[in-house]
C-alpha cells in the first residue's frame, strides 16, 4: 500500500512538472475591455461560455444583489463548485483548506465544532459565525459537518459582521452556500470512491426540464458517505470513530410567468457515529496546596494516536432543510419572498469520561424547529441611487433533555437530567441604499433593527433523590446595527474602500451550574457588541488574469460573554469581559494561462483581552487576571496555498492536478493560554483525468501525515474527580484538557460518469 502511495505522489508531482500543453483548451482570460469598463449589470461582465473566471468576475449576491465581488466593499472570499470538485471538498469544515482567515476547531469531537473569523472565538451560547443555504439560516453548530455532495454551486464566506443583512449570529462572519440551479438540458451523473480507513462514496445527480419545452426544471440528487475510523476502541476491540452520513436534495425551479420565478429546495442531511477519538490529558503544571494537585497544562497539547478506550453511544444527527424563493419583477423593483422551515433531530448518549472503566455517560436529545419569512424589495440596477428593503421574521423552539449518569461504581454519585425548551421571537426592519455620489465614489448605508424575544423553561433533577429544580424567564433584546461602506474606484480596475459596522450578538440565560446557586439577578446575561472598522482594497490585474484583495481591520469587543464567579460562587456567564481584535487579510489569484492557476491567501491576527477577571485562577495558582492574554483558538497567522494544473493529453483526454496547503500557528486551548494546540501545515494533492462523460480521480489528504491535535476543550474530568472523591488519588485537578486525535493521512480513487 505505501509502495502505491508512493507512486501516486511521484506521478501527480511529474504532472506538475510538465510544460503547457500546446492542444487547445476550453477557456481564455479576460479580455482588457471586460475590466476597463465596470457596469451597474453584473450579468454584462459575466464571462463567455467556457472562459475560466477570476475572483473579478464572479458574481456574487451576499449583499442580497447581484454584484461583481470586486464592486463588494466587503472581504469576500468565493469557493466555486469546481474547487469542491477538484479539491475534493466534503464538508464545510473543508473549507478553511481553501479560505483564508476561517479556522474550524473541534471542541467537543469533530461533530460539534468552533468556527473562528478574525479572533471573534465563543464556546459559550450560540455561534459567532453563521451558516446559510442560499440566504436561509441554519440554527446549529453542527452546520460545519453539512455534506456538501454535488449541490453547491458556489460557498461565499464573508469575513467580518454581516448582522445588518443577515442577522443571527454573523457577529463574525457568515458563510453562504449557493446551491445549484437545473438548467434546460436532461443531465445527470453517478460516481464512487473507495479509499483506505474504510472510506466509501457514491454519488446520483438528475436534472433538466420536467417537460420538453417546460420552463419548470428540476434537480433531485443522493449521496451516501462511509468512512471506518482511524482508531481503535481498545475496550471492545472495533473501530472507535467510524461515521456514516447521507445526503439527499431536491430542487424545482420555473417561471410562471416572465414576471414571477419559483424555486423550492429540501435538502436532508443526516450523520450516524458512535464515539470520538478524544481523551483527557493529565495536567503537567501549577501545583496548587489547595487542592493538591496539579492545576494546568503547559505548552503545546499532544498528539493522541492511541489509548482510546470508551462505552460505546451513539451520536446521531438528522436535519431536514426546506425553502421556497418567490422572485417577482415589477420594474421599479424586484420582490422577494424566502420562506423556510427547517428541523433537526440530534440524539447523542456518549461515554463522558472516555475512559475504559465506566464512570460517567452524558448526551443530549430532542428536536429543532425553525420557520422563517423574510420579504424584500430590490431596487434595479441604477447610475445614481439603488436601495433594498426588507422585513423578517423568525421562530426557532428547541426541546432537549440533556443528561450526566454516573455508571458503574460511580453509579451511587447519580446523575442530572435537564428538560430544556427554548424559544426565539425575532421580527426585523433591515436595508441598505447605495448612493453612486460619482462615477468614483459611493456611499452605502446599510442597517438592522431587531426585535428578538427569547424564552428559556428549564427543570433541572437531581438523580436519584429525584429533586427538581424548575427555572423559566424570558427577556426582550431590540438591537439596531447600523453600518457604513465609502467605495473608491480609484481607476476601472482599483476599489479602495473603508467601512464602520456596529455588530450584536443577543444575551442568554444561567440555567445550570455544578457550584454554588445563582442569585436572581445572575440568570441572564446582556447582549455582546463590537465596532468594525475596516481598509480595503481589490485590484484586477493583467487584464483580469490576476486578482488581489487585501484588508486590515481593528474589532473592539465590549460587554464580552465570558466565564466568571457569581456572588453565591456559581461558575456562569457573565458580560465580565472586554477584548480587541485586529489584523491584515490578503487573497490573490493568478491565471498565467489556460493551464495554470495559483491562488494563495494570508490572515494575521492579532485578538487579546483587554478586561477580563477570572476569579477562580486565584485559587489554583494562576494569575486570575487576563488582561493581554490572547483569546482561545485564534492562531496569530494563517495562510492558504493552491496551485491547479489542466494539461490537454490529446485523444480528448485531459489532466487535471491540484496541490492545496494551510499553515497556521498555534491556538490557545484554554482562556488563560498556558495550553495550546499546535501549529500545523497540511496538503492535500487530487488529480484526474476527463475526457467526454468519463472522470478518474485519485487523492491523498494529509500529504505528509501531520498528526497534530487538531482541538481540545478543557472541563472537568470525570474519571479523576470520581478517583478523588474515592480516595483513589490524594489531589484534584478541576480542570483538563480534553484532546481531539489527529485527522491522519487518507487516499483512494473516484470515478464519475456524466450523461
Amino acid at each position: 500500500m505505501h509502495t502505491r502511495l508512493g507512486v501516486l505522489a511521484v506521478a501527480v508531482a511529474a504532472a506538475f512538472a510538465l510544460p503547457p500543453a500546446h492542444a487547445q483548451q476550453d477557456g481564455g482570460s479576460t479580455s482588457a475591455q471586460d475590466n476597463a469598463q465596470p457596469t451597474r449589470n453584473p450579468a454584462a461582465t459575466a464571462k463567455k461560455d467556457k472562459q475560466p473566471q477570476t475572483l473579478s468576475a464572479i458574481v456574487v449576491t451576499f449583499t442580497k444583489r447581484a454584484q461583481l465581488m470586486q464592486d463588494v466593499p466587503v472581504a469576500i472570499s468565493v469557493v466555486t463548485a469546481a474547487d469542491v470538485q477538484t479539491a475534493g471538498l466534503t464538508s464545510a469544515a473543508d473549507l478553511q483548506m481553501l479560505v483564508p482567515g476561517i479556522t474550524v476547531v473541534p471542541i467537543a469531537g469533530p461533530a460539534t465544532s468552533n468556527v473562528v473569523i478574525r479572533g471573534l472565538s465563543t464556546t459559550i451560547g450560540e455561534p459567532n459565525v453563521g451558516f446559510f443555504i442560499d440566504g436561509v439560516y441554519i440554527p446549529d453548530r453542527n452546520a460545519a459537518n453539512l455534506l456538501l455532495a454535488d449541490n453547491i454551486a458556489r460557498v461565499e464566506v464573508a469575513r467580518g459582521p454581516q448582522y445588518a443583512l443577515y442577522g443571527q449570529n454573523t457577529f463574525g462572519g457568515a458563510v453562504n452556500f449557493i446551491t445549484k440551479v437545473p438548467g434546460n438540458k436532461q443531465e445527470g451523473s453517478i460516481s464512487a470512491g473507495l479509499g483506505d480507513h474504510g472510506t466509501n462514496d457514491v454519488k446520483l445527480v438528475l436534472a433538466g426540464p420536467i417537460s420538453t419545452g417546460s420552463t419548470f426544471h428540476y434537480r433531485i440528487g443522493a449521496a451516501r458517505h462511509q468512512f471506518g475510523g482511524f482508531y481503535r476502541n481498545e475496550l471492545t476491540g472495533n473501530k472507535l470513530d467510524g461515521t456514516r452520513a447521507s445526503n439527499a436534495f431536491l430542487t424545482l425551479d420555473g417561471a410562471f410567468t416572465q414576471r414571477l420565478n419559483a424555486q423550492f429546495n429540501i435538502i436532508y442531511d443526516g450523520e450516524r457515529r458512535q464515539n470520538f477519538a478524544e481523551r483527557f490529558v493529565p495536567n503537567n503544571s501549577v501545583f496548587s496546596p489547595l487542592f493538591n494537585d496539579l492545576q494546568t497544562y503547559q505548552g503545546d497539547l499532544p498528539s493522541l494516536t492511541s489509548g482510546f478506550a470508551a462505552t460505546p453511544g451513539r451520536i446521531d444527527r438528522d436535519s431536514i432543510l426546506s425553502s421556497l424563493t418567490l422572485d417577482y419583477d415589477m420594474d421599479w423593483a424586484t420582490l422577494t419572498s424566502v420562506t423556510s422551515y427547517n428541523h433537526l433531530k440530534i440524539d447523542q448518549y456518549y461515554d463522558s469520561d472516555y475512559t475504559a472503566a465506566p464512570i460517567q455517560m452524558a448526551g443530549t436529545s430532542g428536536p429543532q424547529n425553525s420557520v422563517s419569512e423574510d420579504l424584500r424589495l430590490t431596487s434595479p440596477n441604477n447610475d445614481r441611487f439603488e436601495w433594498l428593503l426588507g422585513l423578517y421574521y423568525y421562530h426557532f423552539t428547541n426541546h432537549h433533555i440533556d443528561r450526566t449518569d454516573w455508571v458503574g461504581s460511580a453509579a451511587p454519585f447519580g446523575g442530572l437530567v435537564s428538560d430544556n425548551h427554548e424559544r426565539t421571537r425575532s421580527a426585523a426592519v433591515y436595508g441598505s441604499a447605495t448612493w453612486h455620489m460619482t462615477p468614483k465614489w459611493d456611499l452605502e448605508f446599510v442597517m438592522r433593527y431587531t426585535r428578538e424575544t427569547k424564552s428559556i423553561d428549564v427543570a433541572t433533577t437531581t438523580l436519584p433523590s429525584g429533586t427538581s429544580v424548575p427555572f423559566a424567564d424570558s427577556r426582550t433584546f431590540t438591537p439596531f446595527t447600523p453600518g457604513l461602506y465609502l467605495t473608491w474606484k480609484a481607476t476601472p480596475n482599483v476599489r479602495l474602500y473603508a467601512s464602520a459596522v456596529k455588530a450584536i450578538k443577543v444575551g442568554g440565560f444561567n440555567t445550570f451550574t455544578t457550584s454554588g446557586a445563582i442569585a436572581p439577578n445572575e440568570r441572564s446575561y446582556e447582549p455582546e457588541r463590537t465596532k468594525n472598522y475596516e481598509l480595503g482594497a481589490k485590484f484586477a490585474m493583467l487584464d483580469g488574469r490576476m486578482f488581489l484583495d487585501a484588508d486590515v481591520y481593528r474589532i473592539n469587543w465590549d460587554d464580552m460573554i465570558v466565564r466568571s464567579i457569581g456572588s453565591q460562587g456559581a461558575l456562569l456567564n457573565s458580560n465580565a469581559g472586554r477584548s480587541h481584535s485586529q489584523g491584515a487579510e490578503a487573497n490573490l489569484q493568478f491565471d498565467p494561462n489556460r493551464n495554470w492557476s495559483f491562488r494563495a491567501g494570508a490572515a494575521y491576527n492579532h485578538a487579546v483581552y483587554d478586561d477580563y477577571v477570572f476569579p477562580i485562577l486565584g485559587l489554583i495558582g494562576l494569575n486570575p487576571n487576563l488582561a493581554g492574554t490572547r483569546l482561545q483558538y485564534t492562531p496569530r497567522l494563517s495562510a492558504n496555498l493552491s496551485v491547479i494544473n489542466t494539461t490537454q493529453l490529446g485523444n480528448g483526454w485531459s489532466w487535471t492536478n491540484r496541490l492545496d496547503g494551510r499553515y497556521r500557528t498555534n491556538m490557545a486551548a484554554v482562556q488563560y493560554a498556558t495550553a495550546t494546540i499546535p501549529g500545523v501545515t497540511l496538503f492535500n494533492l487530487h488529480t484526474s483525468l476527463e475526457k467526454g462523460p468519463w472522470r478518474i480521480g485519485a487523492w491523498v489528504n494529509n500529504l505528509f501525515n501531520r498528526k497534530e491535535a487538531p482541538g481540545a476543550v478543557f472541563t472537568s474530568d470525570p474519571a479523576t474527580l470520581f478517583e478523588f472523591f474515592t480516595h483513589q488519588r490524594p489531589g484534584r485537578q478541576l480542570f483538563e484538557g480534553l484532546v481531539n486525535a489527529p485527522v491522519l493521512r487518507t487516499y483512494g480513487i473516484d470515478v464519475r460518469y456524466s450523461f
